[in-house]
Formats: C-alpha cells, sequence, structure tokens
C-alpha cells in the first residue's frame, strides 16, 4: 500500500485509497477524504462492502450512530436505523488515510 501527503502552497493534504479496487483519492482533510473514498464505496462496491459488514468478525459491538448494543452482524441498527454498511466502510477506510 503506498499512501503519502502532499503539500500545497504550504496546507497539507490528506490522502488514502478504497480498499477494494485501491484507487487513490486526495483532498484537503482526512474527513474530506473519508467522505470522497466512502461515496465512491457506496456507489461502486455496495455489494462487497455488504457482504465484508455481515462477516461475523466484522461486527460492531455497538451502534457506532446511537451506541444501542448489537453484537451481531446486522446492515442496519434496530434501534436507530443508522446504516451500517456505510458506517463499517467509514470505519475501514479510516485505516487507509494518511495526511
Amino acid at each position: 500500500m503506498h499512501i503519502q501527503m502532499y503539500v500545497y502552497n504550504g496546507d497539507t493534504m490528506a490522502e488514502g485509497i478504497c480498499y477494494i479496487c485501491n484507487q487513490t483519492y486526495t483532498a484537503a482533510s482526512k474527513d474530506a477524504v473519508v467522505d470522497q473514498i466512502v461515496e465512491h464505496m457506496m456507489a461502486q462496491h455496495w455489494g462487497h462492502v455488504r457482504r465484508d459488514t455481515l462477516e461475523t468478525k466484522n461486527k460492531f459491538d455497538k451502534c457506532p450512530n446511537c451506541g444501542a448494543t448489537l453484537g451481531k452482524p446486522l446492515v442496519k441498527c434496530p434501534n436507530c436505523g443508522a446504516d451500517l454498511i456505510e458506517q463499517f466502510a467509514r470505519k475501514t477506510t479510516k485505516g487507509y488515510i494518511k495526511g
């Protein structure tokens, strides 16, 4: 995996990759890169991310949105309705960001 930081006009840029297809994204902040990559993943790799979300090893113990106890693989939080596929994509993508 190749991740690096860019500096433009004195501002540090964050860079990250899609863990599925290795496409590179660059933005002014880590949050902006995560948003770009997650948007890409939900549009281009939704089925792959859904499958990964439902693997037992990837289950959420608690909902990242409301904190409700989950403890099993789900695609939506039964308490608040949060999309756990997107939440998984966000959590995973943060490990592929530098900057």
